[in-house]
């Protein structure tokens, strides 16, 4: 069962309790309100045959037992007065009830009428007996009685049939229980629909996204609708891609490295000695050559040994790739060296530096030879970039908890297809003879023996920007001055 489903299953039964407690309580209180109006109505009915039997007595008319006989053919409620001393047996109580309401209005010095329902002959009644209090025009017929002004002389009995009330009751309760039902349903299903379209589908998306990232497709994204969990969720996911993706790339890269790195260590052991040889053959020889195209020759040779040497050196510093001694070092402070190392390199190539090194920079635990070997790899290649001269910005500032060396040049750019490869072992684009395609794998490994990352970005024709970005810790790096 999907989470969805039991969403709707939960909520319609909160639902449904809720829903039919609501109209229970409206129909009980219903109930009650037909019971205080049968109450009201025969309250009413009794003290018009009050009012009118005391206007009988005072005109001295007889004409209350007509009224009688006719409004009970006439009504479908009944009404009769009782007594327990009446003038005529007529007006004595017909059941237990009336008796008791009497002996209570006699007994009580503030008597109040009562009222009950019952069944008979299969309809069910309202039965209202109210008191009747013994007033100066009506000692005329019941003096002899022994009546005072203000003795309860007996009772009115009103009987109402309740047939219309408990069937429009009737037809209430099933209506409200109907209602329930449809409203019910109408509430599950636009839960449903609401469910389904914020949650649900949402979810089906995160889900197939899950099991396209398990198969190991990591271009696999969720859009993020809203700023609610759920986009939270969905943006977390994004996140977790991306961090995979970049994850398998490292991983693949280090694979590479350690592939690269054992085959170059292999290959350079072998041609090193017999290239040293070349080379110190190719010297004796030009010592005692004096053909000048014979010395030309040898020349070349020479230099081309000593080139494929340092090829080897290449790759051998490359296998080699020692671990980094940390300590507390200032990422100005390397990034000064680093452009006091090239810079006869800048001035040859009219290249102008801007320096915007933040004073207040924290300082990293890094190796600040291996660091200073990095920023001068990326550096060497800003500047072959840009080789009709141009600006280099070297800015230091932090960035979330981390240290950012950012150094961005208005060189020739890279390519886009290339950006995903230029930290490959012996990807370059520079032409034949003119690097290894190492240095900036070198550096990459570097970077991320120290827990750091490179981030690159650049455009074709309008240069690019490395950013050496790594985790600040220890006490604050030395200033240094900021001015290009």
């Amino acid at each position: 069962m999907s989470v969805g489903t039991k969403v709707i299953l939960l909520v319609g039964f909160v639902m449904t309790i809720l829903i039919l407690g609501l109209f229970t309580w409206i129909y009980v209180t219903n109930e009650r309100n037909m019971e205080a109006l049968m109450k009201e109505q025969a309250k009413s009915i009794a003290d018009q045959v009050v009012l009118f039997r005391l206007w009988n007595a005072k005109t001295k008319e007889r004409i209350e037992p007509v009224l009688s006989v006719l409004s009970n053919r006439r009504f479908p409620y009944k009404w009769r007065m009782i007594s327990k001393k009446p003038i005529g047996t007529e007006n004595l109580p017909d059941n237990e009830f009336q008796s008791r309401a009497i002996d209570t209005f006699y007994y009580s010095p503030t008597p109040e009428a009562v009222y009950r329902t019952y069944e008979s002959g299969g309809r069910k009644y309202f039965e209202y007996v109210s008191p009747i209090i013994m007033e100066k025009p009506c000692l005329r017929c019941h003096i002899d009685q022994g009546y005072r002004e203000g003795d309860v002389h007996g009772a009115i009995v009103v009987r109402i049939p309740m047939d219309d009330a408990l069937s429009n009751l009737e037809r209430t309760k099933k209506s409200l229980y109907v209602s329930a039902v449809v409203l019910v349903f109408c509430t599950t299903l636009l839960i449903h629909m609401i469910i389904r379209r914020i949650i649900t589908l949402r979810l089906n998306t995160l889900k197939n996204a899950l099991r396209r990232v398990g198969r190991g497709d990591y271009s696999a994204t969720v859009e993020v609708r809203g700023n609610d969990e759920l986009g939270e969720v969905a943006e977390s996911f994004n996140r977790m891609v991306r961090d995979l993706r970049n994850k398998e790339r490292q991983i693949i890269r280090s694979e590479k490295l350690a592939t690269v790195g054992k085959l170059a260590a292999g290959v350079a052991h072998e041609i090193n000695n017999p290239l040293g040889n070349i080379s110190l053959y190719a010297q004796m020889l030009l010592s005692k050559m004096k053909d000048g195209e014979a010395v030309r020759k040898l020349r070349i040779i020479e230099e081309q040994a000593n080139q494929a040497a340092r090829i080897v050196k290449s790759l051998l510093e490359f296998s080699r790739q020692a671990e980094p001694k940390l300590q507390k070092v200032s990422m100005n402070r390397i990034a000064e060296k680093a452009l006091e190392v090239l810079q006869p390199q800048l001035s040859i190539n009219n290249i102008m530096v801007v320096k915007n090194f933040n004073k207040h920079l924290p300082g990293v635990s890094a190796d600040p030879v291996q660091m200073q070997q990095v920023l001068v790899n990326i550096i060497k290649n800003a500047i072959e970039a840009m080789p009709e001269g141009g600006r280099l910005m070297v800015s230091t500032y932090e960035r979330d908890g981390e240290v950012v060396v950012e150094v961005s040049d208005t060189g020739e750019g890279i390519p886009e297809e290339n950006l995903s490869r230029i930290f490959d072992p012996f990807f370059s684009t520079k032409g034949v003879g003119k690097g290894t395609g190492l240095g900036l794998s070198v550096s990459y490994g570097i970077v991320e023996r120290h827990g750091g990352r490179i981030e690159v970005e650049s455009e074709p024709g309008k240069g690019s920007t490395f950013r050496v970005v790594l985790p600040a810790g220890g006490e604050d790096g030395e200033d240094t001055d900021s001015g290009g």
